[in-house]
């Protein structure tokens, strides 16, 4: 289903959509003949890259060198964890705001700013198979947001974009505020970027984004993480987080 989304995109009209699958196990001569057999897009090209074992948790750090190495061949970089549905939508409404934001502040690209997504998952009874006798088991399923348990999410879990941007300009702080809202807990296992908002951060001082490194660890006991896992670093804690990146998650 999540390479059946990303199809969908080179359908809905975007001329190269290549795919890099990063994976410490080797897929199955059946499995590619499957991929083979059902992605079959024009400019849809996968590419799956077999990492040594040895990576670990590491494995995460893979995209950040091929975006780099990359950023001049593409208009969209996605990152996801391999369980996250991207749509068309998805990468549409992303532009689409993403030149707001630019109107908005007057800057181009807008590197202060990223607009992000809330994933969710549906609690689907486990061990079930749904067909027409089990259906009703879906009667109760709702969506799940592990990272923002508050209740109500809403307004528990959300605050101003620009609460923490002392140095923002007010005519910028009440533009972004009027149309956008930031989550408490960044976290979204998976971000968007532009060719030029990758070339931004490279170059923003304190950020080299470009740059993989560790997630912070404990002074004295780098083992134990204090702003998440290697991937949750990865995904979203090295470029929303104040003493990082500080580039600020926008919800439309």
């Amino acid at each position: 289903e999540v390479l059946d989304a990303y199809q969908d995109l080179c359908f809905a009209g975007a001329s190269k959509v290549h795919i890099y699958i990063h994976t410490t196990v080797p897929y199955t001569v059946a499995l590619i003949d499957l991929m083979n057999s059902r992605l079959q897009c024009d400019g849809l090209q996968i590419y799956i890259v077999v990492k040594t074992p040895a990576l670990r948790l590491n494995l995460v750090d893979c995209h950040r060198t091929l975006f780099y190495e990359k950023v001049d061949e593409y208009d969209v970089f996605i990152y996801s964890e391999d369980d996250i549905l991207v749509k068309p939508t998805t990468v549409a409404t992303y532009l689409q705001e993403t030149l707001k934001v630019q109107k908005l502040t007057s800057k181009s690209p807008s590197e202060d700013y990223n607009i992000g997504i809330v994933r969710y998952e549906y609690n689907y009874p486990p061990d079930v198979i749904i067909n027409d006798k089990t259906r009703h088991a879906t009667e109760n399923v709702t969506r799940v947001y592990w990272e923002h348990l508050w209740k109500p999410m809403i307004p528990k879990s959300v605050h101003s974009p620009n609460e923490f941007r002392p140095s923002v300009t007010r005519k910028e702080i009440d533009a972004i505020n009027t149309h956008y809202v930031t989550m408490d807990n960044a976290h979204q296992g998976m971000f968007l970027a532009t060719a030029d908002l990758l070339k931004a951060w490279r170059d923003r001082p304190g950020c080299e984004f470009n740059v993989v490194r560790q997630r912070p660890g404990k002074k004295g006991q780098q083992s134990q993480p204090t702003e998440g896992t290697q991937r949750v670093w990865m995904s979203s804690r090295m470029l929303h987080g104040k003493k990082h990146c500080n580039v600020q998650q926008l919800l439309p």
